[in-house]
């Protein structure tokens, strides 16, 4: 009867002890894929952002972190004959003000608002529209990739905190404020994770 028993055990034991093992590979996995993904989303939107500036679309607002884009939406800046009509110029500023400020989160929200306000308007023509669109997407995509970015490291601090890899989890918030200063979430666990063990 014992040896029954043991016989129905043993694949329950192997079967528990495969599914641990994956998950200890798959958390690996993520750890080393994310950060490769961080470095490669980082230099991304670095590159675009110098292009940016090379087109000489600066903004006239300072900042206080050096690594914090700035520029304008080029249909901001663009003269034509049909002008932008007033609702959505300030909808683009609005934008624009977010993301100069390195507040990336609310400037991912504040341009992808303004792209059914284009297409609900029926004053302005077709030509306008995908010029307006197509001026602030460098901008929305760049914000989305810091934020996107950030987000990861975050989620990886978290993990990381949980399986006590305190000094990595702190990286990983560094990482994020890297290339987020603005970020919230982050800012108060990097606090947090160094009051929790008295870290300076």
């Amino acid at each position: 009867m014992k040896k029954i028993n043991k016989i129905r055990l043993l694949p329950v034991l192997l079967l528990v002890a495969a599914l641990l093992l994956s998950c200890i590979l798959f958390s690996f996995g993520c750890t080393k894929s994310s950060t490769d993904k961080t470095d490669a989303s980082l230099s991304e939107a670095q590159t675009s952002q110098t292009a940016n500036n090379t087109e000489g679309q600066t903004s006239t607002e300072s900042s206080s972190a050096s690594s914090l884009p700035t520029t304008t939406t080029a249909a901001a800046t663009t003269t034509t004959a049909e002008q932008i009509p007033a609702d959505i110029q300030k909808m683009i500023t609005e934008a624009d003000k977010y993301y100069n400020g390195g507040q990336f989160a609310e400037a991912v929200s504040a341009y992808r608002s303004i792209k059914p306000a284009v297409e609900k308007n029926t004053i302005i023509s077709d030509s306008l529209k995908q010029e307006i669109i197509a001026g602030y997407t460098n901008n929305f995509e760049d914000s989305k990739t810091i934020t996107d970015t950030a987000r990861m490291n975050y989620g990886n601090a978290m993990q990381l905190e949980y399986e006590k890899r305190i000094d990595e989890a702190i990286k990983e918030l560094e990482a994020a404020l890297s290339i987020y200063p603005k970020y919230q979430d982050a800012i108060d666990k990097l606090a947090s994770i160094k009051s929790l063990y008295k870290l300076k």
